[in-house]
């Protein structure tokens, strides 16, 4: 059975730590491996998926495992990786290789140039009324004995017990599960 492509993730974390999940049953059943990146484990986990989601320190792609045809009668049928970012209606595609050519830097250059081309085909004015982040507190947000800090598209969460670190799509599920609860949060202060 094949595994939904968006699920099966490698997302940069901090410095040269890489997040790698897949998915087991469900949108919230997920395995996350702890592999080196570039390690033999890191290209077996890939050679086993059909695609994969990117998110990289410049930029993102989904991958996708795919066959050449045969030419000839006996040829072997072959497997590259090609990346792909799509904006405003133009998918920009970029080969990847085999397997084993997926390292980090691969990855990483790939989601770059990707990023590039896409900027590259926004509207100049698009480009220019790009929405401005918000200057963020250096220091985070304390509530109680927790500190939340927004790092690098990383959530970490300080507690007395230890730290936590919350992927931009875990931060994402926590905001909408907040954010569902608003009505029950809000009597309560009435």
């Amino acid at each position: 059975m094949a595994q939904p492509r968006l699920y099966n993730l490698i997302e940069h974390l901090v410095g040269d730590q890489y997040l790698t999940m897949d998915e087991l049953e469900g949108p919230l059943s997920t395995q996350s491996k702890d592999l080196a990146p570039d390690s033999p484990e890191w290209f077996a986990w890939l050679a086993t998926l059909p695609s994969f989601h990117f998110r990289g320190k410049q930029g993102h792609f989904t991958a996708r495992h795919e066959k050449t045809k045969k030419r000839e009668k006996d040829a072997p049928i072959l497997q590259y990786w090609y990346a792909y970012r799509k904006a405003k209606g133009l998918q920009h595609k970029r080969y990847l290789g085999a397997t084993s050519a997926l390292t980090v830097a691969k990855l990483e250059q790939t989601a770059y140039d990707l990023h590039t081309a896409m900027l590259g085909s926004l509207p100049e004015d698009e480009v220019l009324n790009s929405r401005k982040q918000r200057q963020l507190d250096p220091q985070g947000l304390t509530l109680g004995s927790l500190t939340f800090l927004w790092d690098d598209e990383i959530l970490k969460v300080q507690s007395p017990i230890g730290t936590q670190y919350l992927t931009q799509r875990q931060t994402a599920e926590l905001l909408a599960y907040l954010y569902d609860q608003r009505g029950s949060l809000l009597k309560t202060r009435e």
